[in-house]
């Protein structure tokens, strides 16, 4: 149970420290997407919850390629979805993957900490959790006047620690591959490491219940 957990600085000091020897920088991350991830999260019988999905679902058809299992959450009027919260999913309901894509920068910190220790809740003992974020450490990608908060890394990753997840990959992918242009790509490459800036435009973290 999450319920007495409580987000701390002191806390996310101490996953910020276990994050940095497990990962490294951001500039150290692997490169891998959503898309390559998903499949090995997955089986035929799995229950999966997209928290977020808005009103074009873009997980729907990768996940129900292998599962019919498909559950929506959002409070998009525009959409019709499974649920519009943590309270409306049954009691004794639980998932097998959690799937949160692009939706914690959307939150307060506090909101935050709490959509991902429901979603805790709501997993089966050794269900997942997938997030992605917007890459803080990408010079433009916060540009968006829905974003409340920037999640770096490594702070990502002590959110999901503070709810009671343990975290199993944490990978950074962009939408637009860099240029092939070689001279481009040293500029490019040489400005990031110079500015610790990343070029990769999103984060992707998967967490695991195993209790």
């Amino acid at each position: 149970m999450t319920g007495d957990v409580q987000l701390s600085w002191s806390r996310m000091m101490k996953w910020r420290a276990e994050c940095h020897r497990r990962f490294g920088s951001i500039l150290e991350l692997p490169f891998r997407a959503p898309q390559e991830e998903l499949p090995g999260l997955l089986h035929t019988t799995a229950r999966v919850l997209d928290v977020g999905a808005g009103a074009h679902m873009p997980f729907r058809p990768a996940v129900t390629r292998i599962t019919d299992f498909y559950f929506s959450m959002d409070t998009d009027p525009e959409g019709a979805f499974d649920f519009r919260s943590f309270d409306d999913v049954p009691d004794d309901f639980r998932f097998d993957l959690v799937i949160a894509n692009q939706v914690l920068e959307h939150l307060h910190v506090d909101d935050a900490f709490a959509m991902v220790s429901s979603a805790y809740e709501k997993l089966a003992t050794g269900g997942r959790m997938l997030a992605t974020v917007p890459n803080a450490a990408h010079p433009v990608r916060q540009r968006d006047c829905t974003h409340v908060t920037p999640w770096p890394a490594n702070d990502l990753y002590s959110l999901l620690r503070s709810a009671g997840l343990e975290i199993l990959s944490l990978a950074r992918y962009n939408k637009f591959p860099l240029t092939g242009n070689p001279l481009k790509r040293w500029i490019i490459t040489t400005v990031c490491r110079e500015f610790r800036m990343d070029w990769c435009d999103s984060i992707m973290i998967v967490g695991g219940k195993t209790e």
